[in-house]
């Protein structure tokens, strides 16, 4: 009995769907990278300009505490105040009050007539006694140069920022790109290890330790799947050939027992069963064979074949099959070419019109159409008895079909290998198989 090996195929699907992820690795850490680096980047900035003008206006506080040294002095050592100036950057004002004035600072606008806007200033108000007297003094210096200076340093900083932020961005593309170039070549022998080759060009030179683990256990699982499916290969080719010849001696065997005139009615019953029930086993270890060659990519010839010829072709020698059912044939046929096994294309074609006739009723119809990018094959019948999306699969058939169950598995296996698609639909009781050659 042919074995499937469809834990082959299972191992590549999911190897094939760890590489995608690994793939996309570099991608996203560099999202993560760039989306971090700018977050620091901007809170950073945002930190560095209040440190940057808070030491600006700490020392600009130092200067008006100078100034406040010097009036309470003089006041002191004159007892009167000192004369009021109003300076563009500076201004000093007095003002008598009975009231306690508080110590403090703030910051202020004032407006400019000059410059016709308000300008940011620096305030400092403290009380002042002068024979008994007190007043509240107030001297305010502009914060324009403060506000210069911390826009050029901002200004500096982040050109710098920007600059290192470009040049690591590239080192690391650069860097990244070459830490990664064993994986890609690794990737690459992979994307080229097939099983008909039987052979693995890996062994990247590398003198990362995860890369060479890597290499070494994608060497050891080939080396075992090539090995297990020489295996399994050899034991369905041997199974299938042996199993040839007790088929073909029972056949032969039933053929003259069936001849014997001494048989009675029922002895004649039994063995026409026992004859069919061996022509089923012998068309299912064909079938399954052919699923198992399909599956494994042991048809790799490939030719332009004139599809509509080959069709006219099956419809001649499957014209007396669809006699015994009185079947119409309804055909539209383009010249259209496809490029695949011929073997294949005949097992195709020849499972889609034999489904058609089996599933078909008395006096019904099938309607073969061919267009340049599409085969669409319909038949009358009543509608199968189970799930439309299961028809495609292996051993599912209604209760009325004398088929293993294999036909359209073999066709869907046939459309894939060859990247065509193939559906299904019942509509206005017709059942409509379609297959599409570009995919």
């Amino acid at each position: 009995m042919p074995i499937v090996y469809s834990r082959f195929m299972g191992w590549d699907i999911n190897l094939w769907a760890r590489i995608n992820i690994i793939m996309k690795l570099i991608s996203k850490y560099n999202r993560v990278n760039i989306i971090a680096t700018v977050i620091v980047l901007l809170l950073s900035s945002i930190c560095y300009y209040y440190i940057v003008r808070y030491i600006l206006i700490h020392q600009l506080d130092d200067s008006l505490r100078v100034e406040e040294a010097e009036i309470l002095d003089y006041a002191k050592n004159n007892n009167r105040l000192p004369v009021a100036t109003n300076y563009k950057d500076q201004h000093i004002n007095f003002e008598a009050t009975d009231q306690l004035v508080r110590r403090k600072f703030r910051n202020i606008r004032r407006y400019d007539s000059l410059e016709n806007e308000r300008d940011p200033y620096r305030q400092l108000t403290f009380p002042v006694t002068v024979n008994g007297k007190f007043y509240k003094a107030t001297v305010t210096k502009s914060e324009m140069e403060v506000e210069y200076l911390v826009g050029l340093i901002v200004l500096t900083t982040g050109i710098i920022v920007l600059l290192l932020f470009l040049i690591l961005f590239i080192a690391n593309r650069l860097l990244l790109r070459k830490i990664w170039k064993p994986f890609y070549e690794l990737l690459q022998s992979i994307k080229q290890f097939n099983l008909l080759n039987k052979k693995y060009t890996g062994n990247v030179h590398t003198n990362i330790d995860e890369f060479r683990d890597l290499d070494n256990a994608v060497n050891l699982m080939t080396s075992t799947i090539i090995k297990d499916y020489e295996t399994l290969k050899n034991f369905s080719d041997n199974a299938s050939h042996e199993m040839q010849t007790p088929l073909a001696v029972i056949n032969s065997k039933l053929d003259l027992l069936i001849q014997e005139p001494n048989l009675g009615n029922e002895q004649v019953r039994q063995v026409q069963a026992m004859y069919d029930a061996v022509g089923r086993l012998t068309r299912l270890n064909q079938s399954l064979l052919l699923l198992t060659k399909i599956e494994n990519n042991q048809f790799t010839k490939a030719e332009s074949i004139r599809l509509d010829l080959l069709i006219k072709e099956k419809l001649l020698q499957l014209e007396d099959l669809a006699a015994t059912k009185h079947l119409k044939m309804d055909t539209v046929l383009d010249e259209v070419t496809v490029k695949m096994d011929d073997y294949l294309a005949d097992i195709l074609l020849n499972n889609l019109f034999n489904n058609a006739i089996r599933h078909n009723i008395e006096d019904g119809l099938i309607k073969i159409e061919l267009y340049i990018g599409r085969l669409i094959v319909s038949n009358t019948g009543p509608a199968f008895n189970f799930n439309a999306s299961h028809i495609f699969d292996r051993f599912k058939k209604a209760d009325h079909s004398e088929g293993i169950g294999l036909g359209l598995a073999i066709v869907k296996q046939i459309c894939d290998n060859y990247q065509f698609r193939i559906s299904y639909n019942f509509q206005d009781q017709f059942h409509v198989f379609t297959i599409l050659f570009e995919s």
